[in-house]
């Protein structure tokens, strides 16, 4: 039994690392990879793993920039992970009316994980040809989502996102977060009258609904300035064709009347010689 359970194990251990191999492969090739890899296990009678690896979704190329930047900079994403964890931390001692909660530190540190953790994949999007704004500003998205939510945490670090995530609405609902004990100085805090700690629960609501709008709005103008360098390139080329058959009818303008002259001089000797 323990024999059998073992290479079980082994046949699973041995898919994730193929599954692991797939999602390292560029989106355009993902489909067919894919494919052979389910008929491969179907072969092989193995009909629950075929089914599995048939039901995984292409990358968008967001996503894959993200999956590649987690596998090779797991140190970065760790740092990310952490400055969210501080951040919520942060949030909680606002809540609680903790007047030193480093909360707009908090978010400057996460600010600079998610801004290297971007160019990062900035840099893989365009190595490989991938490269658009529209990418670059979702994969930040996806990014500030992982540093403040589990679930989104964990589909970053596991390499195998085949969407991007959508940006955070801010810090999540504030119910069932914990109080924090009160030093010496949130003692003195909790004296004051309810409202200070309500306008600095506000506050933090305000900035974090404020940020995440500004990235929705950065990513719309980041698509609709995609779609226009598109039709930008696309005219460039129909300019640079049009170009092409200009300089093409030149020439064989240029041809024509260099024909035109040679025939008018064989024409003018014809016409003296029988003049002659």
């Amino acid at each position: 039994m323990r024999q059998d359970g073992g290479v079980a194990r082994g046949k699973k251990d041995e898919l994730d690392e193929e599954i692991d191999r797939l999602f390292e492969l560029p989106p355009e090739g993902f489909i067919a990879a894919r494919d052979e890899m389910a008929k491969r296990l179907k072969t092989a009678g193995r009909s629950a793993d075929a089914a599995e690896v048939r039901a995984l979704r292409r990358p968008t190329v967001a996503a894959w920039g993200v999956n590649q930047v987690a596998r090779r900079n797991p140190e970065g994403l760790k740092e990310l992970l952490d400055a969210g964890a501080a951040l919520r931390q942060a949030q909680r001692k606002v809540i609680s009316g903790v007047k030193s909660s480093g909360f707009r530190d908090a978010m400057e540190r996460r600010r600079r994980a998610v801004t290297r953790l971007t160019k990062a994949a900035e840099q893989v999007l365009e190595q490989s040809g991938h490269s658009s704004a529209g990418a670059a500003e979702a994969a930040a998205a996806t990014f500030e989502a992982a540093s403040l939510d589990e679930e989104a945490a964990e589909a970053v670090r596991s390499g195998r996102l085949s969407k991007e995530l959508p940006p955070p609405a801010g810090f999540g609902s504030v119910g069932g977060l914990e109080l924090v004990p009160g030093t010496r100085e949130a003692a003195d805090t909790s004296a004051r009258p309810d409202r200070t700690r309500e306008s600095a629960a506000r506050e933090a609501r305000e900035l974090a609904t404020a940020a995440a709008q500004a990235r929705r709005r950065a990513i719309k103008a980041r698509e609709a300035a995609d779609r226009l360098n598109a039709k930008l390139k696309r005219l460039e080329a129909e300019i640079d064709e049009a170009r092409g058959a200009a300089r093409e009818a030149a020439r064989e303008a240029r041809e024509a009347e260099l024909d035109a002259d040679r025939a008018q001089s064989h024409a003018d000797r014809v016409s003296r010689s029988v003049t002659r």
